[in-house]
């Protein structure tokens, strides 16, 4: 019996760590409708941690399911599609809410398609470990609420931001990278293969430092890093390419 009733325990770990997630997506747009946007966009970073970690619990403690799989993609639909799209919209409404909106949802439909391949490539075999199809919605979403954190961080300072001229631009960006084809490093992976290097050791350094002194300029630099990164990888592997045909 205690076997049992511990089984089911652990089996729902990896579970409630998906709906902590959906609750820090719920909390995103709860937190704008109540025009808290120096709490809204943290919840999105906070809730990266419980996305990444409830496939990693499933795994450790032989608690794999289809519905923690369903699970997982229906709560990263909220968290990183529906928020980060009220982020925007909420962002621009002053300016040009139309605008907001349309974006807002231009958004929300992209990541929404990018996890329903994500999902249909699942079943015929996946993406590798190395790499993601498309930019994945944790990075694209993060990505969304690292401007915002930066922009609340510049108006509280110097009582002017340039975030809500550029949010348009990077929004449309980042929907347009979620629905290509192109490979994105999986950063889990990476981070575990350079754990050795000195260089890495550096950077780390580098970002502890800017993160206990400027906190809020720490998401923005480090994924907007990682989409420029790849996208240079992707650049000089077309060009060993080309040199090689040459």
């Amino acid at each position: 019996m205690n076997n049992t009733i511990m089984r089911n325990i652990t089996k729902s770990i990896p579970l409630l760590c998906s709906m902590a997630n959906l609750g820090c997506g719920f909390g995103v747009v709860m937190c704008v409708v109540n025009g808290r946007y120096d709490l809204a966009p943290w919840l999105i970073i906070v809730a990266m941690l419980f996305d990444a970690y409830d496939g990693r619990l499933a795994r450790y403690f032989n608690a794999s399911s289809l519905l923690g799989c369903e699970l997982d993609s229906l709560c990263d639909v909220i968290t990183f599609g529906i928020a980060p799209a009220t982020l925007i919209g909420g962002m621009l409404q002053h300016n040009s809410p139309l605008l907001g909106w349309l974006l807002g949802f231009l958004f929300v439909s992209s990541a929404v398609y990018r996890l329903a391949r994500f999902n249909a490539m699942a079943v015929e075999g996946g993406d590798s470990k190395q790499y993601f199809t498309g930019l994945p919605t944790t990075g694209a979403g993060g990505m969304i609420a690292a401007l915002v954190i930066l922009h609340e961080y510049l108006v509280f300072h110097s009582c002017t931001s340039i975030i809500p001229e550029v949010l348009p631009i990077v929004a449309v960006i980042l929907s347009i990278l979620m629905v290509t084809r192109i490979k994105f490093p999986n950063s889990m992976v990476a981070v575990a293969d350079k754990l050795d290097s000195p260089i890495y050791v550096v950077l780390v350094v580098i970002g502890t430092v800017i993160f206990a002194l400027i906190p809020q300029v720490l998401p923005t630099v480090l994924f907007s890093g990682y989409i420029i990164s790849a996208l240079i990888g992707i650049l000089k592997e077309k060009r060993a390419l080309r040199s090689h045909k040459l």
